[in-house]
């Protein structure tokens, strides 16, 4: 990523680097200026939001690879685990860990806007 402009080739790596970049730099000032546990857990939410997404992407990936009668059970199913992995460390992060849940769903909302922001930028770099 260092050094290469963002286009559409490379802008999963992109998403990714730049997913993990903001959660880490967001935590790490809501740590200094509001407190440990907030940054720490709107970084957890970023980390998450991310890893969900490479999850889902490589989903779809071997799906693509697949026999058309065989991928969709295989998508549907790798889907309901993703969801259930996902609500599995949902609970434990918010339950046992105690977790600041308004931090959490930031970070978890840091994917999302990055893919706002370079949709605008491509956008508008493109004239459109």
């Amino acid at each position: 990523m260092t050094g290469t402009r963002l286009n559409e080739s490379n802008l999963f790596a992109w998403l990714v680097g730049g997913s993990l970049v903001v959660s880490a730099v967001a935590g790490a000032g809501c740590a200094l200026l509001i407190s440990g546990k907030f940054g720490g857990s709107l970084f957890i939410g970023g980390v998450l939001a991310t890893a969900n997404f490479l999850w889902m992407r490589r989903g779809v990936e071997a799906a693509l690879q697949l026999q058309p009668r065989n991928a969709s059970r295989f998508a549907v199913l790798r889907y309901l685990l993703r969801l259930a992995v996902m609500a599995v460390l949902l609970y434990l992060l918010i339950v046992r860990l105690g977790v600041d849940i308004f931090a959490l769903l930031i970070g978890l909302s840091v994917l999302v806007l990055n893919i706002t922001v370079f949709s605008i930028y491509l956008s508008t770099r493109k004239g459109g």
